[in-house]
């Protein structure tokens, strides 16, 4: 099995962990008047301690949503009563959101423990492997930053019991895949926002300056930005026709082609940790995890 059909197979058997925590957390934040990315923000708040939360660095790891959606989504946790602002747009948690957030954490991954269908040697297996990779990966950082990885490997479980091991293993994987994907587009000299409508156009998901900002809007920028975008790929050379009907140019595809490819090989470049024997331990532990928690 090749890099790319096992990372697949590995989120898909990540994937159907969710419902059995998730529930959980849709109590917690509907009983404390949170929106689903408010309580995200609880969690996120404690993996950039000591540092404080803030848009800007929120927008590290996602620097296609403006600052000022992340500073109104912050100051509503902070009005219910979850985080103290400071000078500079700066949020932290107080000490009973706090100890609160920490206390759900270790309830939900409680709940993983208890729906683990895997014989104890096997899942403990499966939390060895992928947390092997997740170490591999946080110490080959793609240039020029690990800063998502790093991040989401503070709040990394011990190995036993092994289902939130894997659990959050496989998040630090989809961080750091995060960290590669910036890696890789940032030389080209775009900013997030054109990069953004680049892919849309790319995937065949817009096809319109219209359809992009209708695609966009949860982002948070004018209409002006996107029409910015489409200039500068003009520019470049990378797209051609109006704004009603914009088309990408073979060296448009080109260069997108190779933002994914320069993605893929940051990403994969750490799991040569593991042997093929391995790899094929891995895929057939991920499947009868996904398959034995489908089942329940």
């Amino acid at each position: 099995m090749d890099n790319p059909e096992l990372w697949d197979l590995t989120r898909a058997a990540h994937r159907v962990i969710m419902p059995f925590y998730a529930p959980l957390f849709d109590r917690y934040a509907a009983e404390h008047g949170l929106t689903p990315r408010g309580l995200g923000w609880l969690f996120a708040a404690i993996t950039f301690e000591p540092e404080r939360i803030t848009p800007n660095r929120l927008r590290v790891r996602n620097p296609y949503t403006a600052a000022d959606i992340y500073l109104k989504e912050l100051e509503a946790v902070a009005g219910a009563g979850f985080f103290v602002e400071a000078p500079q747009y700066e949020f932290s948690l107080t000490p009973s959101a706090r100890a609160g957030t920490l206390r759900l954490i270790a309830a939900g991954r409680d709940l993983m423990a208890q729906a683990d269908p895997l014989p104890p040697a096997d899942s403990s297996r499966l939390a060895t492997l992928s947390g092997h990779l997740a170490r591999a990966a946080l110490e080959t950082p793609p240039m020029p930053e690990n800063w998502s990885i790093r991040l989401s490997y503070r709040i990394m479980p011990e190995a036993e019991p092994p289902l939130p091991h894997f659990e959050q293993a496989v998040s630090c994987l989809h961080a750091y895949r995060d960290d590669a994907h910036i890696a890789a587009w940032k030389p080209g000299g775009l900013d997030a926002a054109t990069i953004e409508t680049l892919t849309l156009l790319w995937r065949g998901e817009a096809d319109s300056l219209d359809s992009v900002c209708e695609k966009l809007q949860r982002r948070g920028h004018p209409r002006q930005v996107y029409a910015d975008a489409l200039a500068e790929l003009r520019r470049r050379g990378f797209l051609e026709g109006p704004d009603p009907g914009p088309r990408l140019t073979e060296s448009g595809k080109s260069f997108r082609d190779n933002i994914e490819q320069d993605t893929e090989r940051y990403f994969f470049a750490a799991w040569s940790c593991l042997n093929d024997a391995e790899k094929d331990e891995l895929a057939d532990l991920a499947t009868h995890l996904r398959d034995g928690l489908n089942a329940e």
